[in-house]
């Protein structure tokens, strides 16, 4: 051992420097054991990608930013997501007629022609125990007289009438979608293709002309953030009330 390197070895901890263990005889068979089932271990996951199985994959644009830990801009892709989804929901005016998602289920009777083409006869009403059911109140029995039965004892509940709340929330919806799709410009496309359409930043990049993966996504990445910054400037802060309303 040279002058400097003793000198380095008396200055540190000795962590630096190398150890050989020695075992005996009829300890070799053990410590060969041992460090085999150790090696096994540490290969389990090498070929893990990085992605873990319960990543949000049907959005990957929230993916990538909670990865980043920019949830600042999280709020305001959320924020588009659902302005862009009650402007275009199916919201319609007045009527007493049953629609689609209030707990009502529609089907029709269809028939196959000799030709193999459906036709579709009527609209019926399902009668499953999906139909929406009102709720009931029963009243106290012990005010009721004797010519009360228990049936009159019982009344439905009547839901709350919103009226047209969700058609005026959907023409308010579509008002504000098209001033922030104003704002966004150029860059609407490829941000509503990650924020609405649920591609990655890569396809993102991709559709914007790069072919190669990392220029791809980071391509993808700036166009994105950039229009999430426009997004904040234009909407301001975003509160919990306003994702949850």
């Amino acid at each position: 051992m040279s002058a400097s390197s003793k000198k380095k070895a008396l200055a540190g901890d000795g962590a630096d420097l190398p150890a050989r263990t020695a075992y005996a005889e009829h300890e070799r068979d053990g410590v060969h054991v041992q460090k085999a089932r150790l090696y096994k271990r540490q290969s389990i996951g090498k070929d893990w990608d990085g992605v873990a199985a319960n990543d949000n994959i049907a959005w990957p644009l929230a993916t990538a930013l909670i990865k980043e830990g920019n949830t600042e801009l999280l709020k305001y892709a959320m924020m588009y997501r659902k302005v862009h989804d009650t402007a275009k929901s199916n919201a319609m005016l007045g009527g007493s007629s049953v629609r689609l998602g209030e707990g009502v289920a529609l089907d029709r009777h269809s028939v196959i022609r000799d030709n193999g083409s459906i036709a579709y006869r009527r609209v019926r009403q399902s009668t499953a125990a999906n139909v929406d059911i009102p709720a009931r109140r029963r009243f106290d029995a012990s005010t009721a007289d004797d010519s009360d039965n228990n049936e009159k004892n019982w009344s439905n509940i009547p839901k709350p009438w919103n009226g047209d709340r969700p058609v005026n929330d959907k023409l308010d919806a579509q008002r504000r979608l098209a001033r922030l799709q104003s704002a966004l410009g150029h860059l609407c496309e490829p941000f509503e293709l990650a924020c609405i359409d649920g591609a990655t930043l890569e396809a993102v990049g991709n559709a914007a002309g790069i072919a190669n993966r990392a220029g791809a996504m980071g391509a993808g990445r700036a166009l994105v953030h950039t229009a999430l910054a426009t997004l904040r400037d234009v909407i301001g802060n975003v509160s919990r009330e306003d994702l949850c309303a």
